[in-house]
This record gives structure tokens, C-alpha cells and sequence, in this order.
């Protein structure tokens, strides 16, 4: 039996074709069966197919949540290809960049990302086809089955911070997608095709494909998907389509408890918040504006979901809950033996969920796939009950509104700048995102905090876009030579160190 996850709406469109699979907000609440959604897919794999690109070719996509992303995805996973999800706020260097590291052989974009996209081809070392998703669909798609494809081969590639510092591209597998998703829908969160989900999470993420896209189509579910967040249009939104599943990151939860006009959806079952953690009291004040349980969930790009606080489990303040069906989660000491109950060590992972490794480094893949292990880098206990919380982390990564930021690429462009010596760039506490991006500098000549916002906008997402900019005559070093960025980040705590904001706030993906 083929591992294609392709097959999700596949048989479905077979089982059921007038089922409604989602609602896109973006195109006036446009209902879309799954019978139609499966005819655009089949025409996106033919249109890649006649350009010669099918089985283990990679597809890079760059567009935000709706219609053209869900038959893009799946119409190149449907031709056998990799996708390559891309936030459709990247730059034209960061898409080269990923268009170039992964060998895609070709980038399917909608018609508000063509521009960038005709720019980062530009940039690409090699030459590849841009496909337009909507002019795909006018394709006559024929009979696009899924192709056959073992469990091994590749569905996604995404990038992250990773758990060894500079951005990594994790590698995830059919075989993994499958069981991981067959056991969050059929035995830890317990979808059917009765649920309503609300897709406002980024579709490049693996956690909203996993949540908004792989789990309600298993389920025969609908998704509601939305493409620029608003916590009130989210909430009429939930209510006006029975949403029965939220769910989302903190900073989302922070913004429908701070919303005093929508009602709350009187159709919720219950919400899961995860990307960073949640603290008790926002989870508390988002019950009580939603009407509904709200439960943390832990996971990482490289073992996406691995536990949950999900019901019938009772409420544990800071805990992520019992490991997902088929996830194991074991607590490390530094000399990699098995901690007892309640004793904090570095967090481990073994199961479906957990990568196949990072793309073409095989040494950083050897660093954190040991013995059979994913070696998370985080810090955490497991309860009496087999529950997990997380107690910090050992690396650098600052998580900003749920999404992943390593200091060392924002420090690469920063660096780039004529006026700047050295960097270093951390993380500070805040009340909305969780984090946000503070760079410290060292100039080598006057230069302004709106100098070097413009220098890093120009190259970077907005989202990665330093809020904050403090300048010092030398970083605080140990005898190695190694930045003490704890150091930076307690004298910033103590107010010793005068930062200065510059332009807007950026948005997270």
C-alpha cells in the first residue's frame, strides 16, 4: 500500500465528493467540496508533470492560506514531489536561498507573489520554471492519481532554526505524516468528519499543516482557512461556520482574550495552543472569553506535536500533556542516561512524528538523531501522570508569536552592514509575541537604529526584524571567546541596557 499522503483527499473525494473539505475566507467564504479540491490538485500534478517534474522532485510554494496553497500542495504531492513551503512574507534572498539549498525544480506562486518570486529566480542559481497555481488549474487535469510512493520518501521540507544553530531543512516523510496524523486524529485529539477547524495558522508551518490541512482531511473535517489573521474576523468566523476545533499559537489566544466585540463561538469543543509557551494566566482569560478549554501542546519543526494536554486530561498549569499516540519522550542527563520521574534533563524523542534528518548534512543529523533519539535541546520533567513540561532551553532560539528565529542568521546581516563591528542578537520577553528580537551592537562609526532597521528589512522578513536596538562599546565575553548572551539578557532585564525601538513592529508568519 502507498504511503502518498496525496491519498488523504483522495479517498476522500472518492468516498464523499460533495463533502465540503474547506471554506476560504479569503475568496467570500467560497465552499469547496472535496470532490473539486481533488480535480485542482489533479490538474496542479498534471501541469508539473508536463514539465517534466514528478517523483522525487522538490516544489517549492510561496503563498499565504487558502485555495491555491491547498492545490498546490497537494497537487505536488499528488505528481510525487517534496513540497517546499514558504512564508509568503520571505524575501526574494531568503526564497533563492531555499530555492538553491534544496534543488527545487520549480516554485508554484500565486499572482500576489509573483513579483518576488520572479526576483529570487533571478537571484537562483538555477534556472526553474515559476508556475502560476492559478493558470495550473485551467490544466485538464485527466485521471492525476496520487503516484505509488514508499514510506521513506519524502512529503516536506522545512526550515528551521533547527536544534544545532544555523537554519537546518528538516526532512519529513510520508510514512511519517501517515501514522502521525492517523494517530492525532483517531486516538489524541479524535477528529471526525462532524469538526469544523479554523485554519489561521500558516500553511509553510508544520504545525498548521499537520493541524489546518493532513488531520481534517483525514477526518473527512472541514477547514475554515483564513489568510491574514484578525482575532475579531477569526472569531465571527468561528462562529458563523461551527467551528468545533481552534487550533493556534499564544500570541493568537492573547489577542481573542483582548477582543471585546465578537461573541464568543458558541460551537468550540475545545483549543490548542502551541509554538511557544503559554502562560496560565493568558490560557485562563482565553477560556473565559472563548467559552472553551485551552490546552498547550509541545513539538518542534523536527518532531512536530509530540505531546499534548489534550481532554478528557484535566488541565495541568505550564504542562504540554501525555506524549501523542506512538511518541515516546524520554528525560536525559548530560551523559545521555534515562532520568527518573520529576528530575529535569534535556528532553528526548523517538516515534512517527520525529524527522527523517536535515537535508544533505549528514553530520548535524548525526548530532541530534543519537541512538534512535531526536535530542530536542530543551529542558524539561515528565509527571507521576506521564505528562510533560518544559522548563527552558538550552539554544539560542527565540520564538516570536510561534515563530522560530535564530539569532545567528539576523546577526549574519547585521554584521553585513559597514557601520557595525560586532552583534549580538537575543531574545526579550514580551507580553504579546512571547519574544521579541533585540539587537545589541558594537558600531564601528555613528550609525542610528533606523539605519540598520532599513538594512535588515531590505534582507529579512519582517518578523525577524529586530524591535529593539542597544549599542555598547564591547560585548560581554567568556575566557573562550564565546558571547554571554545570558549576560546581555539579564542586564536588559535590569534595565542596564538602554535599547531603543526602531520602525514598526513586524508580523509573524
Amino acid at each position: 500500500m502507498t504511503a502518498n499522503v496525496g491519498f488523504f483527499l483522495r479517498n476522500r473525494a472518492e468516498q464523499d465528493p460533495g463533502r465540503p473539505a474547506i471554506v476560504d475566507a479569503g475568496r467570500d467564504e467560497v465552499v469547496v467540496s472535496y470532490g473539486e479540491l481533488d480535480r485542482r490538485a489533479s490538474a496542479v500534478a498534471t501541469r508539473l508533470r508536463a514539465r517534466g517534474i514528478g517523483v522525487g522532485d522538490r516544489v517549492a510554494i510561496c503563498m499565504g492560506n487558502g485555495l491555491e496553497f491547498v492545490s498546490a500542495w497537494f497537487g505536488a504531492v499528488y505528481a510525487g514531489c517534496a513540497t517546499l513551503p514558504i512564508p509568503p512574507s520571505s524575501t526574494a534572498r531568503e526564497i533563492a536561498f531555499r530555492l538553491d539549498h534544496a534543488s527545487c525544480g520549480a516554485l508554484l506562486n500565486d499572482a500576489e507573489h509573483a513579483e518576488v518570486s520572479r526576483e529570487a529566480l533571478a537571484r537562483a542559481h538555477e534556472q526553474l520554471p515559476a508556475l502560476r497555481v492559478d493558470e495550473a488549474l485551467k490544466t485538464t487535469p485527466g485521471d492525476a492519481r496520487p503516484e505509488a510512493l514508499p514510506p521513506d520518501a519524502f512529503a516536506m521540507l522545512l526550515y528551521t532554526s533547527g536544534t544545532t544553530g544555523a537554519a537546518k531543512c528538516a526532512c519529513i516523510t510520508h510514512g511519517s505524516l501517515h501514522a502521525h496524523t492517523r494517530a492525532l486524529a483517531e486516538k489524541t485529539i479524535q477528529l471526525s468528519e462532524e469538526d469544523r477547524i479554523l485554519g489561521t495558522l500558516p500553511l509553510t508551518h508544520s504545525y498548521g499543516i499537520r493541524t489546518t490541512l493532513l488531520l481534517p482531511f483525514l477526518a473527512g473535517a472541514t477547514t475554515v482557512f483564513v489568510p491574514k489573521f484578525s482575532p475579531r474576523r477569526t472569531l465571527e468566523l468561528c462562529s458563523a461556520h461551527g467551528v468545533t476545533w481552534l487550533p493556534g499559537v499564544p500570541t493568537m489566544f492573547i489577542a481573542w482574550a483582548d477582543e471585546e466585540t465578537a461573541p464568543a463561538p458558541a460551537s468550540l469543543r475545545w483549543c490548542m495552543s502551541a509554538g511557544a509557551p503559554l502562560s496560565e494566566d493568558v490560557r485562563l482569560r482565553a477560556e473565559r472569553r472563548l467559552g472553551a478549554p485551552v490546552r498547550q501542546a509541545y513539538g518542534l519543526t523536527e518532531a512536530n506535536l509530540t505531546a499534548i494536554n489534550a481532554p478528557p486530561d484535566r488541565a495541568v498549569p505550564g504542562s504540554s500533556g501525555r506524549p501523542v499516540a506512538g511518541v515516546e519522550i524520554r528525560i536525559a542527563a548530560e551523559s545521555g542516561g534515562a532520568l527518573p520521574q520529576g528530575a529535569h534533563g534535556e528532553v528526548l524523542v523517538r516515534g512517527p512524528n520525529v524527522m527523517a534528518g536535515y537535508l544533505d548534512d549528514r553530520l548535524a543529523t548525526a548530532h541530534v538523531l543519537r541512538d534512535g533519539w531526536l535530542h530536542t535541546g530543551d529542558i524539561g520533567f515528565v509527571d507521576e501522570a506521564g505528562r510533560l513540561t518544559i522548563v527552558d532551553r538550552t539554544k539560542d532560539l527565540i520564538l516570536r508569536g510561534g515563530a522560530s528565529i535564530y539569532p545567528s542568521e539576523v546577526e549574519s546581516v547585521l554584521a553585513s552592514h559597514s557601520s557595525v563591528r560586532e552583534v549580538a542578537v537575543i531574545g526579550e520577553p514580551d507580553a504579546y509575541y512571547g519574544e521579541e528580537v533585540v539587537a545589541v551592537v558594537v558600531p564601528s562609526e555613528p550609525v542610528r537604529a533606523e539605519q540598520l532597521d532599513r538594512w535588515v528589512r531590505e534582507r529579512l522578513a519582517p518578523y525577524k526584524t529586530p524591535r529593539r536596538y542597544a549599542f555598547v562599546d564591547e560585548l560581554p565575553r567568556s575566557a573562550s571567546g564565546k558571547t554571554l548572551k545570558r549576560r546581555l539578557r539579564d542586564r536588559l532585564a535590569a534595565g542596564d541596557l538602554e535599547a531603543v525601538e526602531s520602525g514598526p513592529k513586524g508580523t509573524a508568519d
